[in-house]
């Protein structure tokens, strides 16, 4: 299980079991793939890492996004290019939900008052909550 927000950064979270950690990427980019829009099988966990690693790369090409490196460096479910992968899968993901960032509106304490300082905050929660739950739903 990903215990730490660095996990896919390097390896030495899982030195005694590497399969694990490109098993989790693989199948965390499976999911990605599946909420952007694209059918994909679920990597299983004996699945033949050069096979996953073509099909992953496959999709995020389809997705748009230029592949400049060689799978080899997905095999270790680790590093710069595991971490670039996932970023453009969940970036496509976002997109097919219509999430979007917005920018930071700074509220001036003066020219507000505090009834609509709430409201602002009671509708942000509300929004984010709701967002929380269309994620959490493909589970």
């Amino acid at each position: 299980m990903v215990s730490s927000r660095h996990y896919f950064v390097s390896s030495p979270y899982l030195a005694s079991n590497p399969g694990e950690q490109f098993y989790m990427f693989t199948l965390i980019a499976a999911w990605l793939i599946n909420v952007a829009g694209r059918p994909f099988t679920e990597p299983q966990e004996y699945d033949e890492p050069n096979a996953t690693v073509s099909n992953i790369l496959a999709e995020l090409r389809a997705l748009g996004v230029q592949v400049d490196f060689p799978p080899s460096r997905l095999k270790s479910g680790s590093g710069e290019h595991v971490c670039l992968v996932l970023d453009h899968l969940a970036e496509e993901a976002l997109k097919r939900r219509g999430f979007t960032f917005t920018r930071f509106s700074h509220i001036s304490a003066k020219e507000t008052s505090f009834s609509q300082i709430a409201a602002l905050l009671t509708a942000q929660r509300h929004m984010m909550a709701e967002e929380i739950t269309l994620y959490t739903t493909d589970f």
